[in-house]
């Protein structure tokens, strides 16, 4: 068992080395990144507090996806399942499937996630039709390891991610090496901790094209996130997380659950840019109007939640901007 702890601190420390070596900003470049879908798989309980949650140990394989470190098992349960789906209008069809076990004193999780866009059809540079239909589809599959330390637990993913946009001549699916490093504190009392977490930091490997450019970033960002249990409202955990991606505005997002009785859960989420922060502030003090627009697409989303022993069961339903609609999101969980 010893061995085994020492061959994971140095898997793990392997992962966030690989991480660091691609840690860096570049301000300005806004749609530059490639594989920017990376960021868009969670949990429908997370989806419901806008990925807010992040600094809280669960239960549920979908919160590696916000923070490696986050997930733990019941000692009782070694193994955790969790399926989630997603509908809207970014995409037709966007999901996941996940399996973690405890294996010795850690938590080990692989997962894979997929988004299909549903039937484009194709426009020559002219605007003309072409008669040609494509089926854009996106997916990644990933392995984490989460270990417990004293006071505190770490984790780490690495993922492959393959992104295919037409399949015309000279085109092919791109491919990407990724990878995520977190790491949690909570209280002794388990009503307050903090989140840190690095995601999707890696190197794309295919281009789009045959003999085409790989020089693009992925969608990487660091996030600081917490979480706080009100001791008069016991029943109420309020969630925030700062996060700072490398080809976007920074942003903040929060997020509420409260508890009814002892299995279902009510959620709420916010989420804004800082630059959409301003320009709000500056509307409610100013005049003049400034453009209705925003740089995040969810303006807003709520959601419910079922907690069992041994199954959950979640539901999100995300509110967009601009008039593109919503989202919904469900998620199923099993442990055992």
């Amino acid at each position: 068992m010893f061995f085994l702890k020492k061959i994971s601190i140095l898997t793990l420390a392997t992962l966030f080395a690989a991480t660091t070596t691609h840690a860096y900003f570049k301000k300005n470049d806004t749609g530059k990144e490639a594989f920017s879908f990376l960021g868009s798989f969670y949990s429908a309980k997370s989806a419901a507090m806008e990925n807010a949650n992040a600094a809280m140990p669960s239960s549920n394989p979908g919160s590696v996806l916000q923070n490696p470190a986050a997930i733990v098992l019941d000692s009782n349960q070694n193994n955790a399942i969790a399926f989630s789906w997603q509908t809207g209008e970014f995409a037709e069809n966007q999901g996941y499937l996940a399996y973690a076990r405890q294996v010795g004193s850690m938590v080990a999780e692989i997962s894979y996630g997929w988004i299909r866009y549903g039937d484009v059809d194709g426009y020559d540079e002219a605007g003309n039709e072409t008669g040609k239909t494509y089926s854009p589809q996106s997916s990644v599959t990933a392995l984490t390891l989460s270990l417990p330390l004293p006071h505190f637990q770490f984790g780490s993913t690495v993922k492959f991610a393959t992104d295919l946009l037409a399949d015309d001549v000279g085109d092919q699916t791109a491919m990407a090496i990724a990878f995520d490093w977190g790491i949690l504190w909570q209280s002794s009392s388990r009503k307050y901790g903090i989140g840190f977490a690095a995601r999707n930091f890696g190197k794309m490997i295919r281009a789009y094209v045959d003999n085409g450019d790989t020089d693009y970033g992925l969608e990487e960002e660091f996030a600081l996130s917490g979480f706080y249990i009100p001791g008069a409202l016991p029943r109420l955990t309020l969630y925030s997380e700062l996060s700072f991606p490398r080809y976007a505005e920074p942003a903040i997002a929060l997020g509420t659950e409260y508890a009814i009785g002892t299995n279902l859960f009510v959620r709420a989420g916010f989420s804004r840019t800082w630059l959409d922060l301003s320009r709000d502030f500056k509307e409610l003090f100013s005049s003049a109007s400034r453009p209705d627009e925003t740089n995040d697409a969810r303006l807003f989303s709520l959601g419910l939640g079922y907690a069992g022993t041994r199954f959950s069961l979640d539901y999100a339903f995300s509110y967009l901007s601009q008039g593109l609609g919503t989202e919904h999101r469900i998620g199923l969980g099993l442990r055992f």
